[in-house]
């Protein structure tokens, strides 16, 4: 979802700009006009022969070029659509795996410091080094490398990590069990 709102603004600025270029007026200086040749003499027989009509190439020119902007448009809109249900879907199944609420995990997941120590997409200042990044987490296999990454590992991870590998390097937060369970919803919505 937040790929989509951000690319819908960068297509929609692409396909106005480009259509000022190619639609605005040009202005031509007088070294660009081509100099005129003395008429011919009207000849009744072969007045059609040779005669040049002017081609609509300008025209041309700016149609395939507005045409190629319509299509990246038109191309942005899906992908943004696609983002959007795909994100939609992630975020049901978060909800129904641990019964949770992601948006509450996002604010919960900066309030009890989590920000400090890992990189979480979504929560604003969380650039944390110490930890591993929380990028698509809801694909990994393992949490902390001993637990299978399942809801109920998960929401105990959160809560008190020693529980499930003593030596870890991740501190008991103080977070409740039904606070957990928000963060788990959050992380799992991260693909």
């Amino acid at each position: 979802m937040q790929r989509a709102r951000i690319l819908t603004p960068l297509a929609a600025a692409l396909a106005l700009g480009t259509a000022w270029i190619f639609l605005s007026p040009r202005r031509t200086g007088s070294a660009s006009r081509p100099r005129r040749r003395e008429p011919a003499p009207f000849n009744p027989e072969a007045h059609l022969r040779g005669v040049r009509v002017a081609g609509p190439t300008r025209f041309r020119t700016r149609a395939v070029y507005l045409v190629l902007c319509l299509l990246v448009l038109i191309g942005a809109g899906i992908y943004a659509g696609y983002q959007m249900k795909f994100d939609r879907e992630a975020r049901t199944r978060a909800v129904a795996l641990t019964m949770g609420d992601p948006d509450l995990g996002r604010y919960l997941a900066q309030r009890y410091g989590c920000a400090g120590c890992h990189t979480i997409p979504g929560v604003p200042g969380a650039q944390g080094k110490v930890g591993p990044t929380l990028q698509g987490f809801a694909a990994r296999v393992y949490i902390g490398g001993v637990a299978t990454n399942s809801p109920d590992s998960l929401i105990q991870w959160i809560e008190n990590p020693r529980t499930i590998d003593p030596k870890t390097a991740m501190p008991a937060t103080g977070i409740s069990r039904a606070e957990a369970r928000h963060v788990a919803a959050y992380l799992y919505t991260l693909r």
